[in-house]
């Protein structure tokens, strides 16, 4: 095919957007990290409890308390009318990612609530059960919004569905690492300390390998415009995070801010995601072309006679 063959093959009528792009308020992608620092958080409560490092684990708790109370008033902002949230919950269809993530939300709200009265009323037993109860939801609460947004028709977001979920855990686990660095005792933040390092430093190797993946022409949109200018503030904060919190060992100050660099740069991650994908889905080269090249990689090569 000849490049103007391709140049053509890259257009749409008009100009026009082949994908409709979303139409979101800044609180999604609130919504997107703080629920993904919960459901991490929900987990690391558990480890801290196992760790007998218990002071930790309640900060951890109270974290995922936070973002259970929080999330939905974000999503329901965003969705304009309560009634809608609710519609989600009347069935449960495993096929939908939409489902699936509301009846986890409301499920991880539900156990998480449940277990901090317990904990209130003197129910330590039940109140521990709880727990583990709501960190079996935490994995799935932290990634089901990659694996929502990459069901879409949305390109950058649909073509990156093998490496989103990896990128989204890795920030909430950074993030909720952060909560338990900047608030828990100080003889007992090296566990938290260690998670947040861990998620600071995979938030870009995560985010490059994404773009290696996509190719040069699909990750374009990460790289330009609004979410490119979003994605090197997440890059340059997860890294220098990663590394104060990695040379300034238990100085407290030091570790707060490393802190604040980390969980800023999950928040940042998330605004270039969604910026990237309102990018892709405006332009009609980013939808056409690669359905082009599918099609061209399931034609038979032509043979010369």
């Amino acid at each position: 095919m000849t490049a103007q063959a391709n140049g053509a093959a890259s257009a749409s009528y008009y100009g026009r957007p082949v994908v409709k792009p979303h139409v979101w308020t800044p609180m999604i992608p609130w919504y997107f990290w703080i629920g993904g620092m919960a459901g991490a958080a929900s987990v690391q409560c558990v480890a801290a409890r196992v760790r007998g490092e218990h002071d930790l684990a309640v900060v951890y708790k109270r974290a995922a308390l936070a973002g259970a109370m929080t999330a939905p008033v974000l999503l329901i902002a965003d969705l304009g009318v309560p009634a809608r949230f609710m519609n989600m919950l009347r069935v449960f269809k495993p096929t939908s990612p939409m489902s699936v993530g509301s009846w986890i939300l409301s499920a991880f709200g539900a156990a998480v609530t449940a277990s901090t009265l317990a904990e209130l009323l003197g129910w330590e037993r039940t109140s521990r059960a709880l727990e583990v109860v709501t960190a079996s939801f935490g994995p799935g609460l932290t990634v089901y919004t990659a694996v929502l947004i990459a069901d879409t028709a949305t390109p950058v977001w649909h073509e990156a569905y093998d490496t989103l979920p990896f990128l989204f855990a890795a920030s909430g686990v950074g993030g909720a690492g952060a909560i338990g660095s900047a608030f828990a005792p100080a003889d007992q933040t090296a566990f938290a300390r260690r998670l947040m390092i861990a998620g600071a430093f995979g938030v870009p190797i995560v985010g490059h390998l994404m773009e290696k993946r996509l190719g040069r022409f699909m990750a374009e949109p990460y790289r330009t415009g609004k979410a490119g200018s979003f994605r090197r503030v997440a890059e340059f904060l997860s890294l220098a995070g990663g590394a104060i919190g990695l040379l300034g060992g238990k100085n407290r100050t030091a570790l707060r801010g490393a802190a604040v660099c980390v969980a800023a740069s999950g928040v940042f991650e998330r605004f270039a995601v969604s910026a990237a994908g309102t990018q892709s889905a405006k332009d009609p080269k980013y939808v056409v072309q690669p359905q082009r090249e599918r099609v061209d990689e399931r034609e038979p090569a032509s043979v010369d006679t």
